[in-house]
C-alpha cells in the first residue's frame, strides 16, 4: 500500500495486520468501503411515479433495499452482495430481513435469493 501526502505516494508499505473494530480508523475505512460497494450498484432515482422503483438508504452498516417488485429486491440484493465481496465486506445473512407493505393481509413467506432464504 502507499500513502498519498501532499500529491505524492510514500514507498510501498506491507501491512500485515488490519485494523481493530474500535480503532477510530476502522470506522472511516468501513464507510469508504461501503460507498463504494452502494455507488458501483448504480442505483437511479425513480423518473416518475410508475416506473419501477428502486432506492438504497444505507447508516453505518445497516443497509435497506426500498423496490416495488420482489424480484428487483432480489436482484438489487444479489448485485449488492456480490460488488461487498469484491470490497471484502460480507453479508450478514442471519441478520438480513425484509418487510412487505400492503393493505392486504398476507402469510408469513419467504424471499429466496437461490443461494438464501430471508424470513
Amino acid at each position: 500500500m502507499k500513502v498519498k501526502v501532499n500529491n505524492s505516494y510514500s514507498e510501498w508499505v506491507e501491512t500485515k495486520t488490519g485494523v481493530k473494530q474500535r480503532d477510530p480508523l476502522s470506522a472511516l475505512l468501513f464507510n469508504a468501503a461501503l460507498d463504494s460497494v452502494i455507488t458501483n450498484l448504480e442505483v437511479q432515482d425513480c423518473p416518475t411515479p410508475t416506473a419501477t422503483l428502486r432506492q438504497i438508504c444505507a447508516y453505518a452498516d445497516d443497509i435497506v433495499i426500498i423496490g416495488r417488485k420482489k424480484q428487483i429486491l432480489i436482484d438489487t440484493f444479489c448485485k449488492l452482495k456480490h460488488e461487498a465481496l469484491n470490497a471484502g465486506l460480507i453479508v450478514n445473512n442471519n441478520k438480513t430481513k425484509y418487510l412487505y407493505c400492503t393493505r392486504k393481509t398476507i402469510h408469513t413467506t419467504y424471499i429466496n435469493t437461490g443461494e438464501e432464504q430471508f424470513e
